[in-house]
C-alpha cells in the first residue's frame, strides 16, 4: 500500500523525516495541487492541504485529513481566528467527504491553550497536529 500525501511546503520536511526514520510506509508527497492525479497511490492523505479533493478522487480511494482544528467546531482555513477565545482546542484526523471538514471523525487530540494571538495558536496547533500524525499514521495504514 502506498500513501499519497498532499501538504503545504512548510510541512514536507518533518513528514518526510519522520516517515523515513520511523516507519516502513511507502508514500509519495507533493505540494502541487495538479499532482493529485499524476501519481499512483492507494490512500490519499491531506495534511493541512487547503484544496478540495475532487469527487472522482474521493470515489476511487479513501482520503483522510489531518486538520489543525477541533472538528466539527473549527472548520476551514480560518480555524485559528474562530478559536482564539476558546480555552480548549484540538486537532482532528477525519475521513474526507465532498464538503470541507465534515467527514467522519476518526480521532482528535484536545489540549488546553491560552494563546496571545492567532499566530501563537497556529504554532501550538501545528505542533500538536504533528503529534497526532505520528500517533496515528501507522494505524491508519494498517486499517485501510
Amino acid at each position: 500500500m502506498k500513501l499519497g500525501i498532499f501538504t503545504k511546503p512548510e510541512h514536507v520536511e518533518k513528514i518526510v523525516n519522520y516517515l523515513n526514520q520511523y516507519t516502513d510506509i511507502k508514500y509519495i508527497i507533493s505540494t502541487n495541487r495538479r499532482e493529485i492525479d499524476l501519481f499512483k497511490y492507494d490512500v490519499g492523505v491531506s495534511y493541512c492541504w487547503p484544496w478540495k479533493i475532487s469527487q472522482e478522487q474521493l470515489s476511487t480511494k479513501p482520503w483522510y485529513n489531518y486538520h489543525p482544528g477541533l472538528l466539527p467546531h473549527c472548520k476551514g482555513v480560518d480555524c485559528y481566528t474562530n478559536a482564539i477565545n476558546l480555552k480548549k482546542y484540538g486537532v482532528t484526523l477525519h475521513r474526507m467527504d465532498q464538503e470541507f471538514d465534515t467527514g467522519e471523525i476518526i480521532t482528535t487530540l484536545e489540549f488546553n491553550a491560552d494563546p496571545v494571538n492567532t499566530q501563537d495558536l497556529a504554532n501550538i496547533t501545528h505542533y500538536k497536529l504533528f503529534e497526532l500524525f505520528k500517533a496515528t499514521i501507522n494505524q491508519l495504514v494498517s486499517d485501510t
